[in-house]
């Protein structure tokens, strides 16, 4: 008989440091404690969500207290953790800065690693590529530990610990796959193909406060108030959509992993330990319905589905109003030349039929310049109750077919 996939929740009232690291501690009990994933001696990577150069009171990045914690466990069973990420845009070392790792970093002696310098890492059992260029960091290490946010996501509906390690690919690879995997059903198999590469032995998702709304860094700060762990990326990504109140079958990334069986993804299979988790349910929790997320639970041919999304699929607009003329957009944006110009007259900064609507503008800008506008369709036709229909449809004829 299968062993069921283990969950721990841990209810967190703020971040106090000393609170955070017995709650930390208290979460991993479950599991064998932190010395069940890391031995004496062990270079122990610890990878945290450093989107960007983000302040703390953003809910973006990963808060420096569940870093500290990880950090001192690490420690207490012997292992040497570094830190590492990439961040979309922007340097690594300001990243630390703003995201207020530095003072974490030099009260512990914890250590950083470059994720600039690219390395091909080959898996022949991925589905989308066998060789992917990741940062040459993840060869240095024997445990990576995954340390991720609770937030929406505007390409992908929600980011946690399965996407977290999409971090692995180093800056502007990042564009790359954005530009080459345009159907976000792509983009997740990718991810789970970084996943099996990188294998994380443990993930604990910083959910104390969490980003509803615009994710992954346009949203608003949303107190959750829990702490999750698990060995089982998937299956703690799944308690995480119940926790707001999401259909994991809405998440690309967690349809992928039910369709290429990558953990567990059904609730009532998954064994949650710790506190009541439902105690910690969001209630009325702003979540993005992205098309690519609803239309995973209404099954139609190829051709249809990509029509539909490019009709309903959100498309980013620059708020004069708020824009500096920064640059950053543009500069990321995964095509060239790039779809999004700000300096360009007012009507002419985005090309709509080049854009890839991967939203990389929108989650790079730090002044909250881009918004995702709903086409007209999309706002007069929603697409959540048309899939739902098309599903239960779909789901009766079957049974019909069956009987």
């Amino acid at each position: 008989m299968q062993t069921p996939s283990i969950v721990s929740l841990k209810k967190v009232p703020d971040y106090g440091p000393g609170r955070v690291l017995d709650a930390m501690r208290e979460c991993l009990e479950p599991l064998g404690g932190m010395a069940a994933f890391v031995r004496a001696g062990q270079r122990v990577l610890l990878k945290p969500n450093l989107l960007g150069c983000f302040p703390v009171e953003r809910a973006v990045t990963t808060h420096p207290a569940v870093v500290r914690a990880a950090i001192l466990l690490v420690q207490e069973a012997g292992g040497i953790p570094l830190i590492g990420d990439s961040p979309g845009m922007g340097d690594f070392s300001r990243a630390l800065n703003v995201c207020g790792l530095a003072p974490v970093l030099a009260e512990t002696g914890a250590k950083v690693l470059d994720f600039s310098q690219p390395c091909e890492y080959e898996a022949p059992e991925n589905q989308i590529a066998r060789r992917i260029q990741l940062a040459q960091a993840l060869s240095q290490v024997d445990v990576v530990i995954s340390l991720p946010k609770l937030k929406t996501h505007a390409q992908m509906t929600f980011t946690g610990a399965l996407k977290n390690q999409f971090g692995l690919v180093p800056g502007t690879l990042k564009g790359q796959w954005h530009f080459r995997l345009q159907e976000t059903a792509w983009l997740a198999s990718l991810i789970l193909d970084i996943n099996r590469i990188a294998r994380p032995t443990l993930a604990i998702m910083d959910a104390v406060i969490g980003m509803e709304g615009q994710g992954p860094s346009a949203g608003k700060p949303r107190f959750i108030g829990a702490m999750l762990a698990s060995s089982d990326l998937a299956a703690l990504d799944t308690l995480a959509c119940h926790l707001i109140g999401l259909n994991p079958m809405r998440v690309p990334l967690l349809a992928a992993a039910r369709e290429q069986k990558f953990g567990e993804t059904e609730l009532e299979k998954i064994c949650v330990t710790g506190d009541d988790w439902r105690e910690c349910r969001a209630p009325d929790f702003e979540k993005v319905l992205a098309a690519a997320g609803v239309l995973n639970v209404a099954p139609l041919p190829k051709p249809a589905l990509q029509w539909i999304r490019r009709q309903w699929t959100a498309r980013p607009r620059i708020i004069e109003s708020l824009c500096t003329k920064c640059g950053i957009c543009e500069k990321g944006c995964p095509l060239t030349p790039a779809a999004i110009h700000p300096a360009a007259a007012a009507g002419q900064q985005i090309d709509n039929a080049r854009c890839i609507r991967c939203y990389c503008c929108h989650e790079f800008c730090p002044s909250h310049a881009i918004e995702l506008r709903r086409p007209w369709l999309a706002r007069h036709l929603p697409l959540t109750p048309i899939a739902e229909t098309v599903s239960r449809w779909m789901s009766n004829l079957s049974r019909a077919n069956k009987n």
